[in-house]
């Protein structure tokens, strides 16, 4: 699904209506922008819960078969519910990358202790950790 909407002299858009209601999508409803500046893209989420749980995971790791799933896997028992993912090899068979906005409300760790508990898996060469604040801009 598709649209072409313009921006108005404040540089605001409307998200059309077929999508709110598909996206069940209510005035003051909180929604998560995403620039790709790599392919010019935006994504608008919806954050379904509390913003100030969000917080966005960067991990550069092996690009064996597997690791991806052992990672994930570790993502997982931490109870980490993950909001929007996309992962790439950036060079076949060495390395890969995986861009994660998660809620890490039903996690019991903080988010140094996430990101120890991530690098204990043996797969992840390096990663970060950034909290995703309103109104903020997160590079």
């Amino acid at each position: 699904m598709n649209s072409i909407v313009k921006l108005d002299t404040r540089g605001r858009l409307v998200i059309p209506n077929e999508f709110r209601e598909i996206l069940n999508l209510k005035e003051g409803d909180e929604v998560l922008i995403s620039l790709d500046s790599k392919t010019d893209t935006l994504v608008i989420s919806p954050t379904y819960g509390e913003p100030k749980n969000l917080v966005k995971i960067e991990i550069e790791f092996s690009d064996a078969p597997g690791c991806l799933a052992k990672i994930a896997e570790r993502i997982a028992k931490m109870k980490i519910d993950l909001v929007m993912t996309e992962s790439k090899s950036s060079q076949r068979g060495k390395k890969a990358r995986w861009d994660i906005i998660a809620d890490i409300s039903k996690c019991k760790n903080n988010q140094n202790e996430i990101k120890q508990l991530l690098l204990q898996t043996g797969f992840i060469d390096s990663m970060s950790i950034t909290k995703i604040a309103r109104g903020s801009v997160h590079r």
